[in-house]
């Protein structure tokens, strides 16, 4: 029950430019050369990577501690329209320590995000499956509303998220189909020479029926304060490569805590790589 994401772009190919030809002598001055065509707009973008973590947690819902985790993910992006694009694409978690199996987790989703100046609203649909029957498919429609203020001096990309489950299965074992709310920002601050540190911070509530559990306080889910560091590794014309790794502090709240054997708080690392197209 991941989440997505997912995010990265790879400027377009650069194409062949034609060398104006030469004008004939005069006692003028040579007129000045045509501009160049600019370079067509990319109409997709390919987004694929690989993440190890030290633990799994879906929205503060322990899934997984100890053993290897690996996390591979695919995503592609179209635009369809000048202010607006579909992804789709698919994100899985396979354990090493699972007893009922090691395809533990596979996830696909489908989003429309449109652009209204800074402001981008869209809907994502997520089917979150087990491969391994650990837990009942779960299916979800969520609401998302970001705001892109990337050339601020100090970007917070600001982003709220809300979730709507639909079928019977439950991410949080619950009886009741949920609504999930989420509330997050993204600083991020450029170091030198080219990597790039995020400091993600992320508030998960219950809107209703989504944090289930034996204590009176279902509301608080969790709160997650993180650290990430990327670093380009090659790019080029056939894509980039990017590595990173950082750590996620967790503050659970009283339910999500029982699934922690009783611990409110959980570091959870991660180290990976990204590849963009």
């Amino acid at each position: 029950m991941g989440v997505l994401g997912i995010a990265g772009l790879l400027a377009p190919p650069v194409w062949a430019q034609t060398t104006p030809a030469p004008q004939p002598q005069s006692m003028a001055p040579a007129a000045a050369p045509a501009p160049e065509a600019a370079a067509p707009a990319k109409k997709w973008t390919l987004t694929t990577g690989l993440d190890f973590t030290s633990a799994y947690l879906f929205r503060g819902i322990l899934q997984q501690s100890g053993g290897a985790i690996a996390q591979p993910y695919a995503d592609i992006g179209v635009t369809v329209a000048p202010n607006a694009t579909v992804n789709f694409g698919n994100w899985d978690s396979v354990h090493s320590t699972s007893p009922a199996g090691h395809f533990y987790e596979s996830d696909y989703y489908a989003s429309v995000t449109f652009t209204a100046g800074k402001v981008k609203p869209g809907l994502l649909y997520t089917s979150y499956t087990s491969p391994a029957d650990r837990f009942a498919t779960v299916h979800e429609l969520a609401g998302v509303v970001s705001f892109d203020d990337s050339k601020s001096t100090f970007p917070l990309s600001p982003k709220i998220i809300l979730a709507f489950e639909l079928g019977d299965g439950q991410a949080d074992g619950g009886r009741e189909k949920g609504t999930y709310l989420e509330l997050g920002v993204r600083p991020t601050v450029k170091l030198a020479p080219k990597a790039t540190l995020a400091i993600p911070v992320k508030l998960g509530l219950s809107a209703n029926h989504y944090y289930e559990g034996p204590t009176g306080d279902n509301t608080f889910g969790f709160f997650d304060l993180g650290l990430q560091l990327s670093v380009p590794v090659a790019s080029g014309k056939g894509g980039a490569l990017e590595a990173h790794g950082g750590v996620d502090f967790y503050r659970l709240g009283d339910n999500m805590k029982l699934l922690n054997d009783g611990d409110a708080f959980k570091p959870v690392a991660t180290v990976g790589v990204t590849f963009t197209y």
